[in-house]
């Protein structure tokens, strides 16, 4: 009887320690390279900044965190491929406002809330309204004028259907009284290209996607979509001191995770990046770019992402949606 005892005993201790055994890697995660997906092109302010954060991750956590682009759908594209990815934290979402401004605007292949689980909110960015150097207006108070003169002559571009930039542009219409076309791309850089291009009259984009083509003389930058001037471009005057009223607009920057991820990886992607954030190196790099760094704990960032989708969904009713 004792042989038999220590047999199933040692049965025991087998099958524990094959259930240990997952515990045990899961707790030294991670253990392979992490993969950050961004759902639109590259040189955009969403790529630009998640490069920054990879870099950031990766030397806290001692691994390789590599950006995969996967532009699209005005997003729906790469934050459908996390959706669909194992939940293990070896797959992430670095994404804009898109995420919680699209489900006002267009069949998603997701639920915000259900499919994704928060780690951090990383980034706010007040939009730019960039001119193509072929239209000759300087202030907005000129533009305006010239537009409502032209109606339906003038085009817009912007990252893509249903984003801020987006819906930046149809605030504009409908704050100032103007009659323009969207032209939707995926990304802000082809967006931008466009417009240096003279194709397009006009973009609403970051100045983190804009910074290299401002440095030409093919765009300019006429006002900015919010309350104070950016410290980036100081002589740019806000859209309230050029006497357009109700433009404060931006977007923002999160990092997200398949839904059912394990708590513990989420805690540990979050400490990694807070330890970053406190870093100047870093926080210069964000305010270089015109972008104003936020990370946040997981459930702030929840609370962030419902009271978000509210607000497009409010301001999609008021604009009138998609154009």
């Amino acid at each position: 009887m004792r042989i038999d005892f220590v047999m199933k005993s040692l049965a025991a201790v087998t099958i524990l320690g094959a259930f240990a055994a997952p515990a045990l890697a899961q707790g030294e995660y991670p253990v392979r390279p992490i993969k950050i997906i961004v759902p639109f092109a590259a040189a955009g302010s969403t790529d630009l900044l998640a490069r920054e954060v990879a870099n950031a991750l990766g030397k806290e956590l001692g691994q390789i965190v590599m950006v995969e682009n996967r532009p699209g759908a005005s997003g729906n594209i790469g934050a459908e491929a996390v959706v669909k990815a194992p939940a293990d934290g070896y797959t992430l979402l670095y994404t804009s406002t898109n995420l919680t401004a699209n489900p006002a605007l267009m069949p998603v292949p997701y639920d915000v809330k259900r499919d994704f689980v928060p780690i951090s909110r990383v980034a706010f960015l007040p939009l730019v309204l960039i001119k193509s150097s072929q239209v000759k207006d300087q202030s907005l108070q000129d533009l305006v004028t010239t537009i409502r003169a032209s109606p339906g002559k003038f085009n817009f571009s912007s990252s893509g259907a249903g984003g801020a930039p987006h819906l930046a542009g149809e605030l504009f219409k409908s704050v100032a009284g103007l009659e323009m076309t969207h032209v939707p791309y995926n990304g802000a850089g082809p967006a931008l290209t466009d417009v240096a291009a003279g194709r397009v009259q006009l973009t609403f984009t970051t100045y983190t996607s804009a910074q290299a083509m401002l440095k030409t003389d093919r765009v300019a930058a006429v006002a900015v979509a919010s309350p104070r001037r950016l410290a980036a471009l100081p002589k740019v005057p806000t859209f309230e001191e050029s006497g357009v009223h109700g433009m404060e607009m931006g977007t923002m920057n999160g990092l997200l995770a398949p839904a059912k991820t394990p708590p513990a990886v989420v805690a540990r992607l979050y400490a990694a990046l807070k330890k970053a954030s406190l870093s100047a190196d870093f926080k210069a790099r964000f305010l270089e770019q015109g972008a104003d760094l936020i990370v946040e704990d997981p459930a702030t960032f929840s609370i962030y992402i419902k009271n978000d989708l509210e607000f497009w969904k409010t301001l999609v009713d008021k604009t009138g949606g998609l154009r």
